[in-house]
This record gives C-alpha cells, sequence and structure tokens, in this order.
C-alpha cells in the first residue's frame, strides 16, 4: 500500500534546492560514493537541519491522518537524507528500509522527467512518476529503486523512516487505514 499526498513544501524548497545544488557543485559529495549518494540533511547545515525538522514533521502529520494506531519507538531516528542524481552520479539500487523504519516516506523536492521510482512486491514492479511537492508513504519493508537523472539535471528527493512499535503487517492492515483517506495507490 503506497499513500501519495501534495504537500505545501515551496518555502522549504525555496532554502533546500539552492544549498543542495551548491554543496554538489562545489563539494562534489558524489565522488567519495561508490554505490549510493544518501546524505543526512541535518548534519552540519543550520539551514538543512532546521529544513528537514520541518519535514519530519510534515511527514509525521501526514502519517497521523493514514494510520489509526501507532506506536513511536522512543528512540526513533528523525534524520532526514537527501538522495540527490545527475550525470555526474547515476548510482542507485533495489533497497528497503526494512532495518531502519516500519513507515518510510520520499519528499519529492525536484524532479526529473522519467526518472521516478520503481517499487517490488511479490514479483510485481510498479513505477510511479512522482511530482514536485508530493510524499509518497510506504512500508519500510517495500523494495524499491530510485531512478537516477543521468543528465545535467538534479533529481533530489528527501526521505525518512518512522520505527514503529508495531509490526508492518498491522500498522498497514485495513482495518488500521483511515476510512476517508483517499490517496492510496493500488
Amino acid at each position: 500500500m503506497i499513500f501519495r499526498s501534495n504537500e505545501k513544501i515551496d518555502d522549504i524548497k525555496k532554502q533546500l534546492v539552492p544549498v543542495i545544488t551548491n554543496t554538489w557543485i562545489n563539494e562534489k559529495p558524489y565522488q567519495y560514493y561508490d554505490r549510493w549518494n544518501n546524505q543526512a540533511l541535518n548534519e552540519n547545515n543550520p539551514i538543512t537541519k532546521n529544513v528537514s525538522e520541518s519535514l519530519y514533521n510534515i511527514f509525521l502529520n501526514r502519517v497521523n491522518t493514514i494510520f489509526r494506531n501507532y506506536t513511536i519507538y522512543e528512540d526513533n531516528d528523525r534524520v532526514v537524507y537527501s538522495y540527490v542524481s545527475n550525470k555526474d552520479f547515476k548510482n542507485a539500487n533495489w533497497h528497503n528500509h526494512n532495518n531502519t523504519g516500519s513507515i518510510s516516506g520520499v519528499f519529492y523536492i525536484q524532479c526529473v522527467e522519467g526518472c521516478g521510482i520503481l517499487f517490488r512486491d511479490k514479483g510485481q514492479v510498479k513505477y510511479i512518476e512522482p511530482k514536485e511537492n508530493e510524499l509518497y508513504i510506504f512500508p519500510s519493508n517495500l523494495d524499491h529503486y530510485p531512478l537516477p537523472a543521468t543528465n545535467k539535471e538534479l533529481r533530489i528527493s528527501c526521505n525518512m523512516n518512522l520505527m514503529c512499535k508495531e509490526p508492518i503487517s498491522v500498522l498497514y492492515d485495513p482495518k488500521n487505514i483511515r476510512e476517508n483517506f483517499s490517496i492510496s495507490l493500488p
């Protein structure tokens, strides 16, 4: 079960995109990664620390509108990561967040046409072409593959996880999903 919502994050994007773009151009963080480029937003920069906290709070608010019952682990990690790709860094792979969360969320900050995300469940693969300002929420054990940008445009997404005490099967049981929540994808 994948949920999609449009979020009002234009102010966040105005702060975040220049910082990520400048870092990408000037520091070239991708040169230090062999296989993945997923950096924590709230490590060193005060702008990104503030922005990541805002993104995480929006994510939590949306989770609250979807799930009836969930219990957050006391030591839940509120780190927001950015995945950035373009012609300089195109690495990506199938993965899930089963070890770091129960509920995963991805904000699409800057999209590149044709560089969406693949989800794989029980042998079925579904391609989704996100739009900017969309948030996708899905079970952390769901395999996914963010398709990297291969031109000069930067594809920027921000992802986070929520670790709950309930098993994923209980969280995503239809009885635990709010009835009036209508943005689910088949």
